[in-house]
């Protein structure tokens, strides 16, 4: 029976996710892969307990027995005030729904050696402004969607000493839209998709019972996304052929555990994502340009705990800081982002072979004034990010067989 229920849950998941919601990140990153690791302020890179590792460190799949499925959806909220030339505008308080699901398999031929799968989403982005907001010759929206799917395998080398190497095949889509006024709105709009693959290769060891750590490197991926593209004035509309070209950027994180006794775990992370690889957006077709997007290197760290307050009930906490790679001369409608701040907790529960987790986040911007951005029908706009925040929740749940 588990040899059938399990490899249908994820791909029913799977299934589910064919077309999954963006929203807003540091760039356009996205860390929110389970309830757990949200609630720990998205750590899991040196500790973890289920499934989930699959797409934080899959060398900790060594950690874990049988046969393990995880499932669950994280829900996000963004906005932001946007002040151009004085005129007070918000982005779409959309709510969008991040799904993830794992499955992991310890081999029965061979007791040292793991095979994962996940479904869960590393990139997004979602802005959207009002109609006829003063800028709308900028940017109406944009929408960047993504879902990757990591079959990976798990060698448990030492009783100590764990590795992994994973293959990601990422599905994504771009769609945007302006609205340029002249002699009458005119509507540019695109909207294509695309594949990317790429790979990841893990580590884990344990220094003692009580100290461990991990390391995950991310490689970047490129990818090309075709579909359509259409001007539409005083009803007339010219659709062509649209190709957008892009890079996704590689990562490297290192995490460290603590676990002092059986009631505590802490965890540290640091976050280096390789941004300066995502030189440019390449439009050719209906958009013929190119966006050169300047972006720097980043670093995020993460700290999270974990305490069990009884055999069945654990209370988690977390804080993070990320850096955003848009540098303030070049910040723009798309991204409308600083750095951020980022407070979470949650509560996990457990039931004989299931598990429930629960989380919540607040995430604070730092604010950005002064910025110019090029106005294509007039003089340059100045603009202020400001108040920006975003709210995080959601719930996971896990069987072990």
């Amino acid at each position: 029976m588990k040899r059938i229920f399990a490899p249908v849950l994820i791909g029913l998941f799977l299934c589910l996710a064919a077309s999954v919601p963006s929203v807003q990140a540091g760039g356009f990153a996205l860390y929110e892969w389970s309830n757990r690791g949200l609630a720990m302020g998205t750590t899991g890179y040196a500790q973890g307990v289920d499934a989930s590792v699959v797409a934080t460190n899959p060398a900790l799949m060594t950690k874990l027995s049988g046969d393990r499925v995880l499932g669950g959806v994280v829900f996000i909220s963004p906005q932001t005030t946007v002040k151009v030339n004085g005129d007070k505008n918000k982005t779409k308080a959309n709510i969008f729904a991040v799904p993830h699901a794992y499955y992991v398999h310890q081999m029965e031929s061979n007791d040292k050696v793991w095979f994962g799968v996940g479904m869960f989403t590393r990139f997004g982005l979602g802005t959207e402004y009002d109609k006829n907001w003063i800028a709308k010759a900028g940017l109406q929206y944009v929408d960047l969607e993504s879902t990757s799917v990591t079959p990976t395998m798990a060698f448990k080398f030492t009783d100590n000493f764990s590795m992994a190497i994973g293959v990601e095949a990422l599905r994504g889509s771009i769609k945007l839209q302006k609205t340029v006024p002249f002699g009458g709105d005119k509507i540019v709009s695109a909207s294509t998709e695309g594949y990317a693959v790429g790979g990841n290769v893990a580590l884990h060891y344990d220094f003692s019972d009580q100290w461990s750590a991990g390391l995950i490197w991310r490689a970047p991926m490129k990818i090309n996304t075709t579909g359509s593209g259409q001007y539409d004035l005083g009803g007339t509309s010219t659709t062509s052929d649209q190709h957008i070209k892009a890079t996704l950027p590689g990562s490297y994180t290192l995490g460290v555990a603590y676990q002092p006794n059986e009631d505590w775990t802490f965890e540290f992370d640091i976050v280096h994502t390789r941004w300066d690889s995502v030189d440019s957006m390449d439009y050719s077709g209906v958009i013929n340009t190119s966006d050169n997007l300047y972006y720097k290197n980043t670093w995020r760290f993460q700290l999270g705990a974990e305490y069990h307050v009884t055999d069945w009930m654990s209370l988690r906490g977390g804080y993070v800081y990320d850096q955003t790679p848009t540098r303030a001369g070049h910040a723009s409608f798309m991204l409308p982002a600083n750095d951020r701040r980022l407070f979470s907790g949650g509560l996990g529960f457990n039931w004989d072979n299931w598990t429930v987790d629960i989380a919540g986040m607040y995430i604070t911007t730092k604010e950005r004034k002064g910025v110019g951005i090029p106005n294509p029908v007039g003089p340059a706009w100045n603009v202020e990010f400001v108040n920006g925040t975003t709210w995080a929740s959601g719930v996971s749940v896990g069987y072990t067989f």
